[in-house]
């Protein structure tokens, strides 16, 4: 069976008396899976197979191949899934696929690939993973840095191929992600050497740059990526600065005629918050998004890092609110969208854009109840019917229910629908071309495309991309579409899976607090005396939100001081930029309590009214 590439496919083509269409996969993929698990794992056998012929052959024959089947089945054999396989076996085979097989051998590959079942596909993915696992994980990065390369060019055919339209079912994109990646590669460096090489013609010399295949990268490296880019674009800022200050003429730093900092600052109104953001935002120059955010209140002159938090806080708590009429909400009020018929200028939207990328640059998690098509549209991916369930439940269950659970045949004398419809209070033909026309069995897959169409796409078009070009005027748009959808949402509106114990384990105290401070012990007793709601409550008062990181609690550290000259009147404090808690010393247990829940539902930290 293992001798040729042609006895193996043989093996396993499907018996058929119907004829086959050209270039359809004639082997059974699932038996030979379930072959190869049953037979490897009778001990004799396994010693006894020896695959490496199979593959000499395979290689030495790749120009001419007349059974691509080979490569199907190979990923499903679990021998070239071991760590001894990786350098005579499977990094030969990826040398094959990406350097020697015919274009016609190439095209039937992705063809048969993008029609897997998703466990085989998986088998593939692994296949591959395993091998660039095991190569960063014993340091052969730079000794065999072309097979690297291999590998992940043979991942990326199976990722391209997870991700087109006709597959029904797709391996989660966590499948491909490369955990050892983050122990063998300096995120810095790689960045470094993707925007060198992005403006320059590739060579036989050009290393691995994982930033080329983002779907590889895990969250924590995305992360770091995107950090780093966001650090250098600033520090070219604050370089561009320096460089316009060493003029010719002497000009010293400190001389007032010198060039304005390399920031940009927002001086508000705590009363005139969108008004002062909105005006300022307006009359900037695009590039200064870019630049280090300072924010400082009229009311309070001080330049502080506090104020950046505070300030994300409160513009996106009174914009995402009804009265600034800038967004549509759905009938429980929890989500919002943007409005078929806005109420506000346009502007309005690029500016809120621009706010809601100045937030990701600058690490601030924010407030931002929109479905998770939002951030679908954001990295260029299509929504779907799940996404319109998500915003409005009882429409996207009902179209859900006629499209996969209805079966009469006659849905137009029974359901009485038409492809009119209403949209944010308009009325809508989902069809143009034909007024009022009747929902059939034969169209209603096309009702339900058209009706999520016009939710996320048509109905909001131009305020939404209002939205988008003012975000991308902060954040590098290559960076953004590293991220899966879910993934965008969390680094910006954080997630609700709080872990309490390991915030109290991550605490630091300072001064004269200690863990065993009697003031510290009954803090964390009235602590755990909180609602769900009121500890939520506690984490927005903290760090100025009221989710937790994407990454986790431990991304959290709190540390606990005395308020300076306060009594047990006082009520507790907070820095939310630093994530200080500043808590007055009292008598009773009880005494504590009561304050920090007054505290805490009035949010007293530095915003004060």
């Amino acid at each position: 069976m293992f001798s040729t590439s042609s006895s193996l496919v043989a093996s396993f083509t499907k018996a058929s008396e119907i004829p086959q269409a050209a270039r359809a996969l004639t082997v059974d993929l699932e038996a030979a899976s379930q072959v190869f698990e049953q037979l490897l794992n009778i001990p004799w056998i396994r010693k006894s197979v020896n695959i490496e012929p199979l593959v000499d052959n395979i290689c030495s024959s790749a120009a001419v191949i007349k059974s691509p089947e080979v490569f199907m089945l190979l990923p499903t054999i679990p021998l070239l899934h071991e760590d001894h396989s990786v350098m005579k076996m499977v990094l030969a085979l990826s040398i094959v696929i990406v350097e020697h097989l015919n274009d016609t051998a190439i095209k039937t590959l992705k063809e048969w690939w993008s029609s897997m079942e998703t466990n085989i596909m998986t088998k593939h993915i692994l296949m591959w993973k395993n091998a660039l696992s095991f190569m960063l994980r014993n340091g052969l990065l730079v000794t065999h840095n072309p097979g690297v390369k291999f590998l992940l060019e043979t991942l990326k055919y199976l990722h391209r191929a997870n991700k087109r339209a006709g597959r029904t079912q797709k391996v989660p994109a966590s499948t491909f992600y490369v955990e050892e990646i983050n122990n063998s590669v300096i995120p810095l460096e790689d960045v470094n050497l993707w925007r060198f090489w992005s403006t320059r013609e590739d060579t036989q010399s050009t290393p691995v740059i994982f930033c080329r295949y983002p779907f590889v990268l895990n969250l924590i490296c995305k992360m770091a990526i995107f950090n780093i880019h966001a650090h250098f674009t600033k520090e070219v800022h604050k370089l561009a600065h320096r460089l316009t200050v060493m003029c010719p003429s002497g000009t010293s730093r400190d001389n007032p005629n010198s060039p304005p900092a390399p920031v940009f600052q927002l001086n508000l109104r705590r009363l005139s918050l969108i008004e002062d953001t909105f005006r300022q935002l307006g009359a900037a120059d695009h590039d200064y998004f870019q630049r280090e955010l300072v924010v400082q209140f009229v009311e309070d002159m001080k330049l502080s890092l506090v104020n950046i938090r505070d300030f994300f806080l409160h513009v996106f708590d009174e914009l995402l609110a009804p009265e600034s009429e800038m967004f549509m909400y759905n009938d429980t009020k929890t989500l919002v969208w943007f409005p078929a018929k806005p109420r506000v200028e346009e502007k309005s939207y690029f500016l809120f854009g621009v706010l809601c990328g100045m937030a990701l640059y600058n690490h601030n998690i924010v407030h931002l109840p929109f479905p998770l098509a939002l951030f679908k549209k954001m990295v260029g991916v299509k929504p779907s019917l799940e996404d319109l369930r998500e915003f409005d439940p009882v429409l996207g269950s009902s179209l859900r229910y006629l499209l996969e659970d209805y079966t009469d045949d006659d849905v137009e004398e029974n359901l009485d629908m038409t492809f009119t419809v209403i949209w944010d209070d308009l009325k809508v033909e989902l069809d143009p071309k034909e007024t009022g026309k009747p929902v059939t069995s034969s169209n209603k897959k096309q009702f339900v495309d058209a009706y999520v169409n016009l939710a996320f796409n048509q109905s909001a078009e131009k305020v939404f991309e209002e939205f988008r070009r003012g975000f991308f005027k902060v954040c590098d748009r290559d960076v953004v579409e590293f991220f899966q959808p879910e993934e965008l949402r969390g680094v910006m509106v954080g997630k609700e899976d709080y872990d309490w114990d390991t915030l109290k384990q991550n605490t630091v105290y300072d001064g004269e607090y200690h863990a065993r401070h009697p003031n510290i012990v009954t803090f964390w007793e009235a602590f755990e005396e909180l609602t769900d709601d009121q500890k939520k409550a506690f984490l927005l008062f903290l760090t100025g939100c009221d989710r937790a990181p994407i990454l986790g609690m431990d991304k959290i550290q709190m540390k606990i001081a005395v308020l300076q000259n306060s009594t047990e009147l006082h009520f507790p404090e907070s820095l939310t930029c630093y994530f200080l808690l500043l808590l007055p010393i009292y008598p009773s247990k009880e005494m504590l309590l009561a304050r920090l829940k007054e505290a805490v539902a009035h949010n007293r930290g530095f915003w004060k009214e």
